[in-house]
């Protein structure tokens, strides 16, 4: 059993994202795991992912990593090399600065942070100066 709440806070100004992961049984998991190959297969073919599959992402590797028995500060720093802000799309980086997860997989519970999991890119709008 899985059972994941999680909340991603991004910009100041924005409100916070969250969202419940919830499968009970074998059959909810394999449709996760089928989720979760579908978004691995868009990865592949060099797609971008939305904040949706992110997080999705982020939620089921913390899933794994509990249920290996990974401690806290482990699939913190482990969840930093999990994506780029280049496999994602503009702005997924500045929504997903902070998520936090409050985890119970297969009874057992885990309150895990990830803080700037993909780094946040320095883009800026560039004035265009000369008339046109």
């Amino acid at each position: 059993m899985i059972y994941i709440k999680a909340v991603a806070k991004g910009e100041p100004d924005a409100a916070p994202l969250a969202k419940f992961f919830q499968y009970i049984d074998s059959t909810d998991e394999l449709i996760l795991k089928h989720s979760i190959e579908m978004v691995k297969d868009k990865m592949d073919r060099n797609l971008k992912l939305n904040v949706n599959e992110a997080f999705l992402l982020y939620a089921y590797f913390v899933a794994t990593q509990v249920r290996a028995k990974k401690k806290a500060a482990e699939i913190e720093k482990d969840a930093n090399s999990l994506l780029s802000s280049d496999q994602v799309m503009i702005g997924v980086p500045e929504t997903l600065r902070t998520i936090t997860f409050d985890a119970i997989v297969d009874g057992k519970r885990e309150w895990i942070t990830l803080q700037e999991p993909m780094s946040v890119s320095s883009y800026v709008m560039a004035n265009n100066s000369s008339g046109s």
